[in-house]
Parts: C-alpha cells; structure tokens; sequence
C-alpha cells in the first residue's frame, strides 16, 4: 500500500503503491504480479516434487505415477544426451513426409502427425460433446493455431515480428540439417501460407460467437469443400466413420487451405508440413533450437532471459502428464481442510447469487426460473478429479524425451477418438494450462455447466487458512463469484444448465442484458494501456462482467459471514473488512507487465490487465464508495448511470 495516496483520488496507487515501486520484472519474464508470485511458489514446490521423481523413478514400479513423472522430467534434463541426439529421434517422421506423393498420402500422414504430436497440422479432428445436447458425441474438424496468432501476420506495424519469424524458421530448418538457402526458401513460403490463413480465420470476438465458431455440416458436404484432401482417408486412418454431421471450427481457413492444396506444388506442402511438426518437437530435441526461440521471443516482447533448464523442463511435465503430476502434487501439497473451508465458502457464495436471482427485479418469470435451474444444476469441484486419468500404460523412458512425448500425445489422442457413440464422461481437471491441479487458476467451462478450481490456486494470495476473514471472501471468495458469473454472463447466458446450447432469455430479458452490459464494453474501451492500444471492450466483457460479479458476491457474502461471526468483524492496520475486501481483491490483481508483452496481449487476450482490473469492477459496488468515502467528483467515483447491477 501507499498510504500517503487518497484513495478517492487514486486507488490503484492506495492499495499497491508501494509494491508497484519496488517491483522488477524478472529478466526471464514479461510480468509481475501477486498471481505470478503464487507461480513462482507452485513452480518450487513442483521443481522440488520433480527432482525428487527423478531420483527415485530409479526404483519404482514401471507405469506409477512417481516413475513416469521421474523418467519424463530425466528425459529432459539430459541435455548432454539430447545434444548428442541432435534431430535424429525426429528424422523417421520427416523422412515419412519426404516419401508424400499423393492426396491419400498426404492424409495418412496428417492423421499420423495429429496423434504423434496432439495438435492440428493442416486439419485435425477430435470428439466432443455435441453443443445442442450434451449426452452424445459429435465429430469436431477444424484447423490448427498458428504461430504467432492473427494479428503479427496481418498489421502492417508488425512487419519486424515477420522478419523475426522468418529468421526462426531458417535458423531452425538450418539446426535440423537444412541449407541456410533452401531454409530461407521454405521460410518464405511458410509466412505467405500462414498469411493467407490468418486472413480467413475468425477474430478473437467471433470466436466467442458459438453460431460462428461451430458450424453444423454434413460429412458429404465438407468433403466437397475439402476436394483437395483426401478427407476419407483421413477419417479412416483415425478409426473414425464416414459420414452423418460434423462440427466443422473455422470454416473459412479450411476453405483457404483447400485452395491451396491446388494452388501449391506438393513440395511446398510437405515442406510447411515439416517446418509445423519440427515448430512442434523442437523443445524435445536438441537444446541448439532454444537459440533462434529466444531471439524470436525478444523481437516480441523486448529483452527477455531464457529460463534455466529445469524451469523449462517442469513447465512440460503438466501438459503431458497433468493426471500423474497431480497426484503427486496433491498428495504432497493439499490438504483435506483447505478443500473442505473453501467448499464452505463455495456455498456461501453461491447462496448469495441465488438470493439475488431470486429477488430480481428485471427478469420475467421464466428467464428466472430459468437461471435459478441453471445455477442448482452447476458443480463446483474443488483441488483435484474424483477420478484420476490413467497413464499407467504409457510407456515412459528415461532417456526418450521426444518419444516419451509423442507416446503420451497418441494415448490422449487415440482415448479421445474412443469417446465416439460412447456415453458421455468427462474427464475431471484435465485442461492442461486451465484446470489441472497443478494450474493456477479458475475455470467455468459453459458446455458442462460446471467450475474447476485447482488445488494449486488454494494458496496465498488467493487463500490463506491463515487470514482475515475479507482477505479470503473478496480473493478467492471473489474468484468463486467470478466463475459462477461466467455461467451468467454474455457467452456463458447461451448455455442452459445442461451445458447444452439453447436461448432460455425471453426477448426483452435478452434486450436488457445486452444493454446494461454495453455499460462495460463503454467502460473498458476508454482505457488507454498504452499509448494508441487501447482495452478491446467487447473483447473482455465477459471477463469484466464476471469481475463485477465476483467482487460484489464476494464482498455480499463477507458481510453475512460476519454478521453470523461478529468476533471476527474487527479492524486491521486501521482497515475496516469493508476496506480490506476491496484492498485484497486489487492487491490481488495489481501486475506490472512490458510494452512487448501487452501489445501481444490486450487485442487478443479477454482478460484486460491487471492494472484494469485492480478498480474497475469495485466501480460499480455501491459498498466500494462507503468504505473509502468516495465522492461525486472524485476521479475514482463512477457515474451512477454508467454502472451495471445484472446480478
């Protein structure tokens, strides 16, 4: 805090001042912030559990979590071995696409490279849940990311990103045994490909349309526009039936690859077709590729260090064995009464949200029943899956990192493709980067109607068994109140409690919405992050109506809690709980990033940055004026007509 600022004046400055002074971004990253802090902790205690697998893997039983975990972290710490191994462990799949000569070809090794490295190259496909009724099982077919998103490829202001990818596919090309000549070459037409690709997909907004992001198409149909694939061959060679419906993800991209199929010689593809695998495997080979990664990461975001070792080893071992990570985590780091006291605040919580659906004042009759049958309906697990993904018979080795990689890749892979015409189970904290265990973060995910908060997110400063009553309702209190907004807010109201996709607003409940919600698309468009990049408002709002949410649920549901405990209703460092609440939530969330990192980040990401969202939402509690003695007039206070209440 700096308590010489007014906090009518300058919030942000009031609540993290001080600590916006004296902190440094570290040479090896983009950002700091509270959040990263609690990153910096879950990494220790991750790289101590890791270092510790690797030793005793030695002896234990083959297919346990512990040996796994252990031999796959050992893999990637042999450096000297990967060296020595150069591209060669990659080489039998290259050669394979070196052998492509036709469309049947081309698709068998399509197939092949989606389970090898569980991504889309080209086209991929993968079994989901259908978005209209969630009991059955679809067939989704879509195009892959690319590298650098949408916008490096399209902005002309982006012109020296290009040339610094330009220069990470020939260097790279060249270490895996390339003329720098023909290197250059392929770079070239690899960045006109996926130009032309960025062009045709979907923005960041129109992603989050679901009309636009899934589109229903028979099989028949995507054939022909996909004339230039064997897409037969393709399903076949993933054990996947031909025909019925599909559920096709970024239409016009598969159009555009398509005409490039016939536009392009063969050659060309196969050779974009083996920059994209090696793009995919270069972490698991030899450490030379880490050189040309990191002279890229600086054209984007500025001087940066490369992380030890170690560091880029364990952040690996989640997202390929995230179940057997786990396992070893939780055992070592949760405990049973932080998973019970946050239940309990679970339910705090939501109770409150139901109390306001209930006394609604805006909703018709049946849009309310409808969210009251929506919110009983939603699950709200916490720490860790009931039950654990199995990886026991996946074959890890000790000194193969990249097959150790591709091995997972083809379990996950060929495990999802299984899920066809099978009844639906879904896999509990299996979002790697999102609801793991290990994640630090919290997830509402529309299509189950449900909320994940890992157990590595339960700790400070989001959760301390320790603290104050406020410092836990408006932290992790107020994330809680934040998930269970999503289910409510301007995506996440187009899903029913089923998690299937079906309006349930009566017309004129859906005007209104759409209305008050404008409210914060108005307020997150006049903030300027840097100068000339502003928050994209619509983009975020979302996020920034799950925020009002959470700190208003979360703050509602401290003072019942103290009302039933008036003994803990006590001031701190001169702070009332009032105080401390909207303090904790903005201490939480205060962050100090690089121009590089935001630029990337703020047109694409719906999160707007921390120093956002440190006031914004508490702008629109009435509770948030009174406890600093906010004003009309001061720079702090909102405009009453410029606030949302939707819940």
């Amino acid at each position: 805090m700096d308590t010489s600022a007014d906090p009518r004046q300058d919030f942000r400055r009031y609540a993290a001042g001080r600590w916006l002074d004296a902190a440094k971004i570290p040479a090896d990253s983009v950002r700091i912030s509270n959040i990263d802090v609690l990153v910096n902790v879950v990494e220790a205690q991750q790289l101590a559990l890791l270092g510790d697998a690797a030793r005793d893997s030695l002896n234990a039983s083959k297919g346990t979590p512990l040996q796994q975990v252990g031999d796959f972290y050992a893999a990637g710490m042999d450096e000297k071995h990967l060296s020595e191994l150069g591209v060669k462990p990659l080489q039998p799949e290259l050669d394979r696409i070196a052998k492509i000569h036709d469309k049947k070809s081309l698709a068998e090794e399509v197939a092949r490279l989606n389970l090898l490295t569980a991504d889309i190259l080209l086209l991929g496909l993968e079994v989901g849940t259908d978005p209209s009724d969630r009991t059955r099982t679809k067939i989704y077919i879509g195009d892959g990311e690319l590298f650098m998103g949408l916008e490096n490829y399209l902005k002309p202001e982006a012109e020296p990103i290009r040339a610094a990818y330009l220069k990470l596919i020939t260097d790279s090309l060249v270490i895996a045994g390339n003329t720098p000549e023909v290197a250059a070459a392929v770079a070239i037409k690899v960045l006109a490909m996926d130009t032309r690709i960025a062009a045709e997909k979907l923005t960041p907004v129109q992603m989050q349309d679901p009309a636009k992001r899934f589109v229903n198409m028979r099989y028949a149909d995507f054939r022909a526009q996909l004339s230039n694939f064997d897409v037969d061959t393709l399903f076949r060679s993933q054990g996947m039936p031909t025909g019925g419906e599909l559920i096709v993800v970024q239409a016009n991209a598969l159009r555009e690859r398509n005409a490039m199929l016939a536009e392009l010689p063969l050659d060309e593809t196969k050779a974009y077709l083996s920059w994209e695998l090696l793009r995919r495997c270069a972490g698991y080979l030899t450490p030379a590729f880490l050189g040309p990664q990191q002279v890229f990461s600086q054209a984007m975001y500025g001087k940066i260090d490369m992380p030890t070792r170690n560091r880029l080893v364990a952040a690996v071992v989640p997202k390929k064995l995230g179940h057997p990570l786990g396992q070893v985590y939780v055992a070592k780091h949760f405990s049973a009464d932080t998973k019970r006291s946050v239940e309990e605040l679970i339910q705090r919580v939501r109770a409150e949200f139901r109390e306001r659906v209930e006394k609604n004042s805006w909703l018709e009759p049946s849009t309310r029943a409808e969210a009251l049958k929506k919110l009983d309906a939603a699950r709200i697990d916490v720490g860790y899956p009931a039950t654990w993904i199995d990886y026991s018979g996946v074959d890890i080795r000790r000194d193969d990192y990249l097959g150790n990689a591709q091995r997972i890749n083809e379990f996950v892979g060929r495990r999802n493709l299984a899920k066809l015409g099978k009844p639906v189970v879904e896999d509990g904290f299996a979002i790697a980067g999102n609801t793991l265990p290990t994640d630090i973060n919290a997830a509402y995910q529309s299509g189950r109607n449900g909320i994940e908060i890992p157990a590595a997110f339960l700790q400070a400063p989001f959760f301390d068994p320790k603290a104050d009553p406020a410092s836990n309702y408006c932290a992790v209190g107020a994330v809680i109140g934040h998930e269970i907004t999503h289910g409510f807010d301007s995506q996440g109201r187009q899903y029913d409690e089923k998690g299937n996709l079906r309006n349930w607003w009566t017309e004129t409940d859906a005007q209104r919405f759409v209305i008050e919600a404008k409210k914060l698309v108005g307020q997150a468009d006049a903030v300027e992050v840097l100068p000339g990049l502003h928050i994209n408002g619509q983009l975020a709002v979302g996020e920034n109506l799950a925020d009002v949410g959470g700190v208003s649920l979360g703050h509602a549901a401290l003072k019942k809690y103290l009302r039933e405990h008036p003994e803990q209703d006590r001031t701190i460092d001169d702070l009332s709980q009032d105080q401390r609440c909207f303090l904790s939530w903005a201490q939480v969330w205060a962050d100090k990033s690089n121009e590089g990192w935001l630029k990337q980040k703020v047109p694409t990401d719906p999160h707007p940055p921390g120093v956002y969202r440190m006031i914004a939402p508490a702008q629109h509690e009435p509770s948030f004026y009174e406890a600093f003695g906010i004003r009309y007039g001061d720079p702090m206070w909102l405009p009453e007509n410029n606030r949302i209440a939707i819940w």
